[in-house]
């Protein structure tokens, strides 16, 4: 009799094919995981920068780009204005202090200085005839008193005697009354003569004084024309060089008119443009340094200008040491101002991943050749570096290129 023969359920061929489908299935969803959810791309690596991230102080400065200028310059003009007469040096050349450069004419000054000469001729002669006319005005009324007062002694003296004899009854009574009032009349009269002499005294000394204001005020106005006369000889006011003369004989110039200027070469400064959105970061003693010749040289901002044009303000910027005897005018130097203590901490380079992400994320790689997103949090940048608050550890790695072309990435695996 035949029995049916029952086949086992899990089978060796069975459990071998269901093995094999559940790591297929698992394949395909490892694959869906990482290659369809997350959008990755491979780079080669050469087309990325990498930068580490590394403990280091972070220094807070600005670039800028500034021209050696001399650390003085003086401007000549034309005070009073005239005819250029006479040009006594040539452009370029080395002055020193005090050397006549160029003489103009002006006819209306030399006029003004023959005036102000007359008004102060005509004065002294008024203040001299006053005076003259004080001491005999002084001496005229001392005479009268003189006089007035001899005449008071005579009529005492002719009173005392008829009151003498007027007690023995040789002199009327009448006659001693008249001589009593005459010598009252003397007396009076000398009172008046001595006040008239008084004010006659004050009035003129009063005008005295006056003139000796208006001679005072004529000196000053004559010291003053003749200084504007001198002042038609322009003069070297310090030793530099003269770095332009526009001054041709028979040329008129006006009042004020710029004629040239003259460079003090003893010392150099650095004059800067600097944006105006540090304007309030950078002020008078901050440091700044620049290289010069392969060496650095220390330098410090001595002012700063407040006014704005086109969105820039401008600085001076001196050497700290002595200038650098390669140093010439108009040379154009790299200089980084300092605008903030420098600060341990984390850093990573700079670059323009920074303007893509706006500084909230970017791509790291940690120990291997992948790259993700991660969340970051950055403080100060300079141009060289970023200070890193949050979210990088010191050894990672940061693609710091450009993110154009990475940022609708997740991951990037780095070709060797």
């Amino acid at each position: 009799m035949d029995r049916r023969v029952r086949t086992p359920r899990f089978t060796r061929a069975r459990v071998v094919a269901g093995l094999l489908v559940f790591a297929a299935i698992c394949a395909v969803a490892f694959g869906y995981v990482r290659y369809g959810s997350t959008r990755t791309l491979r780079i080669e690596g050469e087309r990325l920068v990498l930068s580490p991230v590394r403990s280091a102080a972070f220094h807070d400065y600005i670039p800028v780009t500034g021209i050696v200028q001399p650390r003085a310059t003086v401007y000549l003009d034309a005070v009073d204005g005239g005819q250029v007469a006479q040009v006594l040096v040539e452009e370029g050349v080395m002055v020193s202090t005090g050397q006549p450069l160029v003489r103009l004419n002006n006819t209306h000054l030399q006029l003004q200085v023959i005036n102000s000469e007359a008004q102060l001729s005509e004065q002294l002669n008024r203040l001299t005839s006053t005076r003259l006319l004080f001491e005999q005005t002084r001496l005229a009324h001392a005479r009268e008193l003189i006089d007035v007062r001899f005449q008071i002694e005579q009529a005492a003296q002719q009173l005392a005697r008829l009151e003498s004899l007027g007690t023995g009854g040789a002199i009327r009574r009448a006659d001693i009354e008249d001589a009593r009032l005459g010598l009252q009349r003397l007396q009076r009269h000398e009172r008046e003569l001595a006040h008239a002499a008084q004010v006659d005294e004050s009035l003129l000394r009063e005008q005295i004084r006056q003139l000796d204001l208006t001679i005072t005020g004529l000196n000053a106005n004559l010291a003053l024309a003749r200084q504007n006369l001198d002042n038609l000889v322009v003069k070297a006011p310090l030793a530099g060089h003269l770095t332009s003369l526009d001054a041709h004989q028979g040329e008129s110039k006006s009042p004020g008119q710029r004629l040239g200027q003259i460079d003090q070469v003893d010392g150099f400064k650095v004059t800067a443009l600097v944006d105006e959105h540090y304007l309030a970061r950078v002020a008078a003693g901050q440091r700044a340094s620049a290289e010069i010749g392969g060496a650095p040289q220390a330098m410090q901002v001595v002012k700063v200008y407040p006014e704005v044009k086109e969105r820039q303000f401008r600085i001076d910027i001196a050497f700290a040491d002595a200038t650098p005897s390669t140093v010439r005018r108009g040379q154009s130097l790299q200089l980084k101002i300092e605008i903030g203590a420098a600060a341990d901490g984390l850093v990573v380079g700079n670059g323009p991943f920074y303007d893509d992400t706006g500084g909230q994320w970017a791509f790291v790689v940690r120990d291997s050749r992948i790259a993700t997103k991660h969340p970051v949090k950055f403080g100060r940048r300079n141009p060289d570096s970023v200070e890193v608050l949050e979210g990088l550890r010191e050894g990672d790695r940061v693609i710091t290129s450009s993110y154009a072309t990475l940022q609708r990435f997740d991951r990037i695996e780095i070709l060797e």
